[in-house]
């Protein structure tokens, strides 16, 4: 059975009715979308995937098929005047039992100055069930019997996408002429396993053509356990304790040593942007950075930030808690569990992850290094974060215990090397993690320095105004920034310095 084309159907009042609609969160840019030109749009998407069994064979085999309707939240351009003809498909997070976007809430601004789509795709059949019961007048239709469906469903939504109005999911507008596909955490690894098992040059033989053009593997190693490399047969849930580790029973999982844990092989861009605390992870699966044809490949990774740092405010997706009638979740607080029902703390401000100035000019910098890649420019190379291993450390065979992995740090506690930024280059705060947390997803904490301290370092806000403007600039011929952002980084910078 080849690939299907995917069968959309509106559903109606997105934009004040869709879970997840970014016109619900009060905040910029997302509260005025319409005075940028955009709108919010959602569809029920029907087809048939192929199910597929884990083994040797490559592309693997088939098992059988599932009939699948799941859903599918757009953020566009109302006019093609308007559309870049670039569109990023996201493969929303499952982790927490409801979808979590975790590439919209800190690329949204940039979305919306490059007139770029945004494609968000339930792929889960726990995050299915879960809308069913959140609305069931207007998610009721959605079924996804097996798991193992979000392969074919993803290549069929990018080749749906890739055609005039987008195969319906994007009226109007032109066919696409760049297609960035996207997950994090448990959703990131995902793409590792379309990928490693052959699945998007499948899909591509399949179609003739390019599916994807380019792939954005977010905050997840192949290095992390069952978390790290997601079984192409996998289906169902397990509960996990605070280390991240099976309750009652082992979980199935890829062995820490299979060849198809480190993303090799992609004639695509390939990009995997990790925080350190995934780099920490990632050292026993480390490859170099590439540029040869049929190999390319890049990793990013940002000192100084954790697992969950720089999304969105928990407190701001009011509606969308009031919707799933699950007040006391904070979103994205297990994100690289494949659990799906594991709840939070009812304090969800106790519970917020640090949040990280520069995500949202690391993460606008890296996109564009990705699709420029993909248009022929090569990606800048950026140096990994220094990882060690103490003397007499293995590889644990569970793939959930790294505290024989350590970060060669400066003076002030930020890692060296990875994707520089302000703050770990002008430090006015020490960014730490906490050594009593959990020892796989780290607890980040922020520490500022005092005005004596300020003042002794850097003298005056002018001069740390003029050194980071100095410093942004050349993190921004590094590949760290984008040009056009250097002066809104150095202004949130300096506006979080604190007082002289």
């Amino acid at each position: 059975m080849p690939l299907s084309t995917l069968r959309a159907v509106p559903l109606d009042g997105a934009r004040d009715a869709a879970f997840l609609s970014p016109a619900r969160w009060p905040v910029a840019p997302h509260d005025r979308l319409g005075d940028h030109g955009y709108d919010v749009f959602e569809y029920a998407v029907s087809g048939v995937a192929r199910l597929y069994a884990d083994g040797a064979a490559r592309p693997p085999a088939t098992t059988g098929t599932a009939h699948c309707t799941t859903r599918v939240l757009v953020v566009r351009p109302v006019t093609d005047e308007a559309f870049s003809g670039r569109v990023h498909v996201e493969l929303l997070n499952p982790s927490t039992g409801h979808d979590f976007p975790m590439y919209w809430p800190d690329l949204a601004g940039h979305l919306i100055r490059r007139g770029d789509a945004y494609v968000g795709m339930t792929c889960k059949n726990v995050t299915v069930e879960a809308l069913r019961r959140m609305a069931p007048e207007r998610y009721g239709d959605l079924s996804l019997p097996h798991d193992g469906a979000v392969w074919d469903l993803l290549g069929s939504l990018a080749a749906t996408l890739r055609s005039p109005h987008g195969g319906g999911l994007l009226p109007g507008l032109r066919e696409p002429a760049r297609i960035l596909a996207t997950g994090w955490s448990q959703s990131g690894s995902f793409l590792r396993t379309y990928l490693s098992e052959g699945l998007h040059e499948l899909h591509c033989a399949e179609r003739g053509r390019t599916v994807v053009d380019a792939f954005l593997i977010g905050v997840s190693s192949g290095g992390f356990g069952p978390m790290g490399y997601v079984n192409v047969d996998r289906h169902g849930e397990m509960d996990f304790d605070a280390d991240l580790r099976p309750v009652g029973g082992r979980l199935e999982q890829l062995p820490m040593d299979d060849a198809r844990r480190t993303v090799r092989g992609s004639r695509v861009p390939v990009m995997e942007l990790m925080s350190e605390d995934e780099a920490l992870h990632h050292l026993w699966h480390q490859r170099p950075d590439s540029d040869v044809p049929g190999d390319l490949y890049r990793c990013y990774q940002v000192p100084g930030r954790g697992h969950e740092s720089g999304l969105l405010d928990d407190s701001l997706r009011a509606a969308d808690h009031a919707q799933s009638h699950a007040h006391g979740h904070a979103d994205g607080n297990r994100a690289a569990a494949p659990s799906g029902d594991a709840e939070a703390p009812e304090d969800v401000e106790a519970a917020a992850p640090l949040r990280h100035g520069s995500s949202v000019y690391l993460l606008a910098a890296a996109v564009e290094n990705l699709l420029r890649w993909a248009d022929g420019v090569a990606a800048p190379r950026i140096d990994p974060i220094a990882v060690m291993a103490r003397p007499g450390s293995r590889l644990d065979p569970d793939g959930l215990d790294h505290a024989g992995t350590y970060a060669l740090r400066d003076a002030d506690g930020y890692a060296l090397g990875g994707m520089r930024h302000l703050e770990a280059d002008l430090p006015v705060a020490r960014s730490l993690r906490a050594s009593d947390g959990p020892t796989t997803i780290g607890t980040w904490h922020r520490e500022p320095f005092g005005p004596a301290e300020l003042a002794r370092r850097y003298t005056s806000p002018q001069r740390l105004r003029r050194l980071a403007g100095e410093r942004a600039r050349l993190l921004a011929d590094r590949g760290c920034y984008l040009p056009e952002d250097v002066a809104d980084a150095v202004e949130d910078f300096c506006r979080c310095a604190g007082r002289f």
